[in-house]
């Protein structure tokens, strides 16, 4: 297992294509080292392992400086300290949000060539059981799909990879086309979904199942605009899959979904699985120290004044679990946050770990509730707000108020609404449900809203935000790629 990750280590550090020519001098000891590998399903299993690897804190994605960035390039929260970069819009991003930002585009070609190695490799195994492989390979394929999901809606389009990465030979590889991008993920979660599990037990929590790549494959027509395949597949997962939304009567109940403790739940349907020796640093980079909530504490991340997550109403559970203006000292008192940052992020809290790095909160990436609001914006989007649309989007809103879901409640939102009236609703909701799950900065931008919720804030906006920069190395080192294919104002 050591060599095998130590080769794919390798060849991941030459997508950067930096000293890639004395890295490759050893290159007949790697194929040999390759050749031993692929015998059987235990090597399988190791090489897919490597994939998921990367949600791991091995590197920037997705936590914690990529989450960062996301979070706070939206509207609802401010980077302080060296993640103000994040924050500023009128011009191009520091040098340190920028090679923040390479980091992450670097891990998930990693992770893309990881894939590719299973994909390549684990095909060629005859001495495991045929079902078992071809469940291998369409997890290896899904995490391809979601990797460069990752890539293209927040640095457009990227050059495609498509095979592991063995020679010097590959480097060369073009920027393909956002749609070329999309057409790819696309078809690698059609091509998975047949060869995967349903189901796993509670051991093998965070492995990819087919509904997960049905809520990606949902995500992906909702930011392609095919709102009848985004209706209809988030409506499968609604009807036919095996989940549940978990109902809640008091704030804290959403500790069953955000908790440390919590290893999965009945909403979970993707997510990246945390523990002490796989953790991560969310909490100590959202509280302040001594407030009872992490180990240490960057506030780093600091809601905006007049967004949704500073107007929120206080009678919603969500509100009350995500946002917190007191704390309970050591002694047992209440304590008043300071009036220089008078309300703090609160939705992933870990006090109890072993470090401020090693946070066990599980990092969402697709929940069910997501998938009534998909379908609510899909359906707006073909038939205006349907009776069924607005049902499913007050599902969602009387969880997040603890009333019982399929009651109306007084919290509804109304039948008739204009369509227009009905789409501000569910990104509002967005908000609510999904706030610091990496989900609004992408909203702004696939709805063309970015600039309008930027300068609501009073911030000065200009289009180089519209995307992230692509790395220097990729620019100088990619034969195939020149000075004009980097993103506008970089």
């Amino acid at each position: 297992m050591k060599k095998i990750i130590t080769l794919l280590l390798l060849i991941a550090i030459c997508i950067s294509y930096s000293s890639c020519e004395s890295a490759l001098e050893e290159s007949p000891k790697s194929r040999l080292v390759k050749e031993n590998f692929y015998k059987n399903g235990a090597d399988a299993l190791s090489a897919l392992t490597s994939v998921y690897g990367i949600f791991s804190r091995e590197g920037e994605f997705p936590t914690i400086f990529f989450m960062s960035l996301l979070e706070n390039r939206s509207d609802y929260s401010d980077g302080r300290g060296s993640q103000a970069g994040f924050s500023t819009y009128d011009s191009p991003m520091d040098n340190t949000s920028q090679s923040r930002a390479f980091a992450a585009y670097n891990d998930l070609y990693q992770g893309i060539n990881r894939a590719n190695a299973v994909i390549d490799n684990v095909a060629g195994i005859e001495n495991m059981n045929a079902e078992l492989r071809d469940q291998y390979i369409a997890e290896a394929r899904f995490l391809r799909a979601f990797f460069y999901m990752n890539l293209v809606k927040y640095w457009g389009g990227v050059p495609l990879r498509l095979e592991e990465f063995t020679s010097l030979d590959q480097i060369p590889a073009p920027r393909a086309s956002v749609s070329e991008v999309w057409d790819l993920i696309i078809n690698d979660l059609n091509e998975a979904i047949p060869n995967l599990a349903d189901t796993f037990p509670e051991s093998d929590a965070g492995r990819v199942t087919s509904w997960a790549a049905k809520a990606a494959l949902a995500d992906a027509y909702l930011n392609t605009e095919d709102w009848i395949n985004a209706r209809d597949v988030a409506e499968d997962i609604i009807l036919n899959g095996p989940f549940s939304l978990v109902e809640v009567q008091v704030a804290d109940d959403f500790l069953q979904i955000y908790g440390p403790e919590s290893i999965t739940h009945s909403g979970e349907i993707f997510s990246a699985h945390q523990s002490e020796t796989n953790g991560n640093g969310i909490a100590t980079h959202i509280h302040r120290p001594n407030t009872g909530f992490s180990v240490g504490g960057y506030y780093a991340w600091l809601p905006v004044e007049g967004s949704l997550v500073w107007d929120w109403d206080t009678s919603d559970l969500r509100q009350q679990f995500s946002i917190y203006t007191e704390y309970i000292d050591k002694n047992g008192e209440v304590q008043q946050l300071p009036e220089s940052t008078p309300k703090l992020f609160n939705k992933y809290r870990d006090a109890g770990t072993t470090g401020s790095f090693n946070g066990r909160n599980n990092v969402p990436f697709y929940r069910f509730a997501e998938m009534f609001l998909i379908y609510a914006e899909a359906s707006n989007e073909i038939d205006g707000p349907t009776a069924l649309a607005t049902e499913r989007l007050n599902i969602v809103r009387r969880r997040g108020y603890g009333y019982p879901l399929n009651s109306p409640s007084i919290e509804d939102y109304p039948q008739g609404m204009s369509a227009s009236e009905f789409k501000d609703a569910v990104l509002e909701e967005r908000v609510y449900e999904l706030n610091l799950e990496m989900k609004r900065w992408n909203d702004l931008l696939r709805t063309g809203r970015a600039q309008q919720a930027i300068e609501a804030t009073g911030k000065t906006w200009s289009d180089v935000s519209l995307l992230l920069p692509l790395p220097i190395d990729e620019i100088n080192n990619n034969p195939a790629l020149g000075p004009e294919d980097q993103n506008p104002g970089y």
